[in-house]
C-alpha cells in the first residue's frame, strides 16, 4: 500500500477547487492520475478507456458546481470515485451487451438470416418461459413491449428498483444461453 504523501489537506483541495486554483489541481493531477489509471486499468482491462474514466474524473473535479466537498483522506476519495466510475461503467457495457444480443435485426432479403431471426425468437421464447412469473412480465414489459422502467414500475406499482433488478435478473439468465447460442454460429 503506497504511503499518502499528498502535501495537501482535503480542506485545503476542496478550497482549491472551489476557487478553480490551477496550482492545486496541478498537484491533484500530478499526484495521482498515474496511480487512478492503474486502478481504473485493473478494473476495465482496457488502457484508452481507462485514460479516459481518469480523464472524466479530473475533468469533473474541475467544473462540478458546487465543487466536491472532500472530507479525511484525498487520495481514498479518488480511488472511491474512480472504483465507482469504473463499477458504473461495467454496468453500463454489461446491460449494452445484453440490449445487443437481444436486438436482431434480419435482412428481409436473406432467407437464411430470418429463419435465424425465427429460431432466435423461438428460443428467446422458450428460456423466458422458464423465468420467474414476475420476471417475464417484466421483462416481456420492457424488451419485447419497448416500455420504459418508470412506465412497468408505474402499471404494476412496484418500486423502479425492482423493475431493475428484475430485469437484471432476466438478462442474467438469458445471456449464457443466448452467448452460448451465438458463438456456435
Amino acid at each position: 500500500m503506497a504511503t499518502d504523501v499528498f502535501p495537501l489537506s482535503a480542506a485545503a483541495v476542496t478550497e482549491g477547487l472551489r476557487n478553480h486554483d490551477p496550482l492545486v489541481f496541478q498537484q491533484l493531477y500530478n499526484a495521482f492520475s498515474e496511480e487512478l489509471y492503474l486502478l481504473a486499468f485493473r478494473w476495465l482491462k482496457d488502457s484508452g478507456l481507462s485514460r479516459d474514466m481518469v480523464h472524466n474524473l479530473f475533468v469533473r473535479l474541475w467544473t462540478q458546481e458546487p465543487p466536491p466537498d472532500i472530507h479525511g483522506n484525498v487520495r481514498h476519495y479518488l480511488f472511491r470515485s474512480i472504483t465507482n466510475a469504473c463499477l458504473n461503467e461495467l454496468k453500463r457495457q454489461q446491460r449494452q451487451l445484453g440490449d445487443d444480443l437481444l436486438q436482431f435485426h434480419a435482412d428481409p432479403d436473406s432467407h437464411f438470416e430470418t429463419a435465424d431471426y425465427i429460431l432466435l425468437q423461438q428460443e428467446l421464447l422458450r428460456h423466458i418461459r422458464n423465468l420467474p412469473p414476475r420476471c417475464r412480465e417484466i421483462f416481456i414489459l420492457s424488451r419485447i413491449q419497448g416500455m420504459e422502467p418508470a412506465e412497468i414500475a408505474s402499471q404494476l406499482g412496484i418500486s423502479l428498483n425492482t423493475v431493475y433488478f428484475q430485469l437484471s435478473l432476466a438478462l442474467k439468465a438469458l445471456r449464457p444461453i443466448l452467448l452460448s447460442k451465438k458463438n456456435k454460429a
